[in-house]
């Protein structure tokens, strides 16, 4: 299979979940890997954006001594933006309703992270 296949697939099982309710892999110079996002959300700007979030995210943790950066949690009215590393060249981004089980989305999140990590060659 190849790379992209294996990473959709990866964002295919996240649907699974039932909370995730659209998933991306970007890159994090903000381009986009892979994406299940719905018509109405522009995947560059959210690649974008995310990058930039984990960015400022991970500066922050290590610049107040916090240690590793875990995730970062944009709340909303109606979801949630989750993303997190997915090794040292992705982001995971998940948007998520806002009633979510974040702590299964959290560990499914977790758990895709690491097989990206692993298809990307880290």
């Amino acid at each position: 299979m190849e790379k992209r296949q294996e990473l959709e697939t990866i964002l295919a099982d996240l649907r699974k979940v039932g909370d995730v309710e659209a998933s991306a892999i970007v890159r994090r110079d903000g381009l986009m890997v892979a994406s299940d996002m719905p018509n109405y959300v522009d995947g560059r700007t959210i690649a974008a954006m995310t990058a930039a979030l984990v960015g400022t995210a991970e500066t922050s943790a290590g610049e107040l001594k916090l240690g590793n950066f875990g995730q970062v949690i944009v709340e909303s009215d109606d979801g949630k933006l989750v993303a997190t590393g997915a090794g040292g060249l992705a982001i995971l981004a998940c948007l998520v309703g806002k009633d979510a089980n974040l702590g299964l989305v959290l560990l499914s999140m977790e758990k895709a992270s690491k097989r990206v990590s692993k298809i990307l060659g880290e």
